[in-house]
This record gives C-alpha cells, sequence and structure tokens, in this order.
C-alpha cells in the first residue's frame, strides 16, 4: 500500500474501497426498507454494497448473523413513542398500537428482534416501566408486566405478518370441513363467515387482556383501580 506525504497509508490506484461492517448493515436495512417482501439474502446484500457475497463472511459467519446485527440496528432507531392518553391503560394501547405499526414492517426480523441480546430495546421498555411504576407493583410483577406488553407485541405483529389473509384462511377451513365429521362442520362452519371480522378485531381484545392481566398483578386500592 501506497504511503502519502505524511506518511498515512493510501488505498492503491484502481483497487476498490474496503468493505466495511457498517456499510453491509446500512445496505441490508436500505433494501428491506424498498423492498420488504424479498427475502434478505447474502447475495442481495453483497450486490447492494458492492461486494462479493463472500467479502461479507468476513464479518457476518452466516445469514442469520447477519440479520441479528439488521434486526438490532432496526430497533436501535425505534425511539420511545411519545405516549398520549390520560390513564395509564390508555397510555399502555397506545404504545402496544404504535410498537405494532413499528414493527410490521419489518417481518423478517422480528424472530431475531425476539432474540436480539443487544441493550437496544433498553428506551421503549424503559418508558413502559415509567408508565407503569405508579401502579405499586412489587419490583418482580413490574417486570411480569413491561415483558408481557413488549412480548405480547412482538408475538402478536409476527404471528400477523406470517399469518394467511383472513379470506385465504376461510376457503382452506371450509375446503378441510367438506370432509369433515358432521359435529366440526356444524360447530365451524357458523363461525367462517365472521372470520375476517373477528380477525380485525383480534388485538383489540389483545390489548384488552393485556391490561386486565396488569390490573390483576397489582394490589387492591392501587393506581392501577383508577
Amino acid at each position: 500500500m501506497a504511503q502519502s506525504a505524511t506518511g498515512t497509508a493510501t488505498r492503491g490506484r484502481g483497487r476498490p474501497p474496503r468493505l466495511s461492517r457498517e456499510q453491509i448493515i446500512e445496505a441490508a436495512v436500505d433494501l428491506l426498507e424498498r423492498d420488504p417482501d424479498s427475502a434478505l439474502t447474502v447475495k442481495r446484500v453483497a450486490e447492494a454494497a458492492g461486494a462479493a457475497p463472500m467479502a461479507l463472511y468476513r464479518y457476518f459467519p452466516d445469514r442469520d448473523t447477519l440479520l441479528q446485527a439488521v434486526a438490532d440496528r432496526v430497533l436501535a432507531r425505534i425511539q420511545p413513542v411519545a405516549l398520549t392518553g390520560e390513564t395509564w391503560q390508555e397510555q399502555v394501547r397506545h404504545w402496544m398500537r404504535d410498537s405494532r405499526e413499528r414493527l410490521r414492517p419489518h417481518a423478517q426480523l422480528l424472530p431475531y428482534m425476539a432474540s436480539t441480546q443487544q441493550p437496544v430495546g433498553v428506551r421503549p421498555l424503559a418508558k413502559l416501566a415509567e408508565v407503569l411504576r405508579p401502579l405499586g407493583l412489587s419490583d418482580e410483577d413490574l417486570a411480569v408486566a413491561v415483558l408481557l406488553i413488549s412480548s405480547t407485541t412482538i408475538g402478536y405483529a409476527s404471528y400477523e405478518t406470517r399469518r394467511s389473509p383472513a379470506e385465504q384462511i376461510v376457503t382452506q377451513l371450509r375446503a378441510g370441513l367438506s370432509v369433515r365429521p358432521e359435529s366440526e362442520r356444524q360447530a365451524l362452519a357458523p363461525l367462517l363467515p365472521r372470520l375476517p371480522a373477528a380477525f380485525a378485531r383480534l388485538y383489540d381484545v389483545v390489548l384488552d387482556q393485556t391490561v386486565a392481566a396488569i390490573e390483576a398483578l397489582a394490589p387492591a386500592g392501587s393506581a392501577a383501580e383508577r
């Protein structure tokens, strides 16, 4: 490698710039934002970064390691929501609805977000703890409440981004019931037309049940009853 007048190493003429870990992660994030439904492969990320696929393996031994790094980067960019609502129940519902909307575009990353070992989720979790602290929960129950909210939100977003459209599920169930015993057809057939509306309502029910579970953890007479 050539030396500059000051003794600093310079890149040889015609040699491509050295690929960095940051460049790879940013290229992957950009791909996901532009085309969230296409699989994020090492080949696609390498092409976006202007490098050969083998060059990525210097930093990421496999695709899972790359996706974990990308998930950590996306999570780090998710700022705590400005919660609205006069009661803690309203604020929890707002946190869960807003977080669900932020997570849904990142379907490929949701399993890695759930397993991240980086402290990138501290800020949103700290916001939850602040909202729930006045309820008088013990530290153990407060930890349970925070985990309940966060894991329910990530779990539902993961489920929602992977399930088939409601109409397709109805069609599949109707075909399946046609060869099932009469008792099963009688039990489920009346529900099939209601499934699309049920899917639309489902997250609101999940929110209500989550809030109810936290209320049950709080001691009698606490702020949870207000």
